[in-house]
């Protein structure tokens, strides 16, 4: 057993030596919220160094963290990777007393969010996120064994990950909390939300719902930024928030993340690239009920309404998404990025479209939530 300590760049090339045949090289990479994340190079190729830190990384010490979202992290990358192991990184080792796991190296990938502010096509990808979706929802949810599904409600609860979900979600940018992150043109919007009794009840219901509806070993966190792409197609990253959970929830945040992509591109004149974005989230969906098809248990005639459901509760999770990417604590650079007058153009887009999916009537078709998450029903 070794006492936790957070790794620097020699303890990140200690801890990852034995698997490169001596460590010759260590740096940091990504830039996300959590944890931190390194690469080790060696005699042997390099791999990916992942430690989670007793805190939350964008916030600071000032906010604990459960450091047992590595140890959910690497049992979630299992449990996926049986079924579809193509779409995930390999594991190599795991500590659990360091909260740190030696990953496969995909250094020839890139971050699909950054390939999509740059404006860059990446044909297919979301079609592999939809599989992917597919595969893992129904594989761990009314298509497994009851005793598997017993086992891995047992072993994904709700986690200290959820709790901070439920804060950033669905609480925090409903009650200017002090968490938010508000531009100053933006202070009369939140204020708006944080006194619009309604959105504040769909939020807490859907708060609820989050909670209770355990109906498969979903993600928790899919969005275009735990997407890595590279010539051999995507991988699915980041898995420390999965848990037992509301299908729609995944599928939500991915489409409420492509919907941000899409209105920054829009705002900032790049009409073309938004409807491609648009392509993708329809190619997404598509993959989604085309591969949900293909799994179908033959002779459970229930499919459209599990579709429909899906669906429905898809669209409300990704407006919840939208608000609190845009005036919460975690930001996307999709829209920070943009010059001032298109930044708060999309800013206000992304609120209103977040508000029309929560508030709005039930969704029944993608194309519908697309228009509404958008207010721009000609890109679809």
């Amino acid at each position: 057993m070794m006492d936790y300590y957070e790794f620097d760049l020699a303890g990140a090339a200690r801890f990852a030596d034995d698997f490169v045949g001596g460590a010759l090289s260590s740096s940091e990479v990504g830039d996300g919220n959590l944890n931190r994340v390194f690469r080790v190079g060696g005699k042997r190729g390099s791999v990916v160094v992942k430690q989670a830190l007793p805190y939350l990384k964008v916030a600071g010490a000032d906010w604990p963290l459960t450091r047992r979202r590595a140890w959910i992290e690497r049992s979630a990358l299992e449990a996926h990777g049986e079924m579809v192991p193509d779409l995930l990184p390999d594991v190599i080792h795991f500590d659990d007393d360091l909260s740190a796991l030696v990953l496969e190296d995909l250094h020839a990938h890139e971050n699909w969010r950054d390939l999509l502010i740059a404006g860059r096509e990446t044909p297919g990808i979301a079609a592999q996120v939809g599989r992917y979706s597919a595969a893992v929802l129904l594989g761990t949810g009314h298509l497994a064994t009851g005793q598997r599904r017993t086992a891995m409600r047992r072993t994904f609860g709700y986690s200290d990950l959820c709790l901070l979900t439920e804060t950033l979600v669905f609480t925090a940018p409903f009650t200017a909390a002090e968490s938010n992150r508000v531009e100053d043109a933006l202070a009369p919007t939140v204020a708006a939300l944080a006194s619009d009794s309604a959105l504040r009840a769909a939020a807490a219901q859907l708060r609820y719902v989050f909670r209770t509806r355990n109906e498969a070993l979903i993600h928790g966190d899919l969005h275009s930024g735990s997407v890595l792409v590279g010539a051999d197609g995507a991988r699915i990253i980041d898995l420390e928030f999965a848990f037992f959970g509301p299908m729609g929830f995944d599928i939500g945040l991915l489409i409420g993340n492509l919907a941000l992509s899409s209105i920054a591109h829009a705002s900032n004149g790049n009409e073309r690239y938004a409807r491609v974005v648009a392509g993708y989230a329809a190619e997404f969906w598509n993959a989604f009920v085309d591969e949900s098809a293909r799994i179908w248990r033959p002779g459970e005639p229930w499919f459209h309404p599990f579709i429909a459901g899906v669906i429905a509760d898809a669209a409300r999770f990704a407006g919840l998404e939208m608000i609190r990417r845009t005036v919460g604590l975690a930001h996307v650079r999709d829209i920070d990025s943009l010059p001032e007058a298109p930044r708060l153009a999309a800013q206000l887009q992304s609120v209103d479209g977040g508000r029309s999916l929560v508030l709005g009537p039930t969704c029944t078709t993608f194309a519908e939530l697309w228009a509404r998450a958008t207010r721009n029903d000609h890109l679809i």
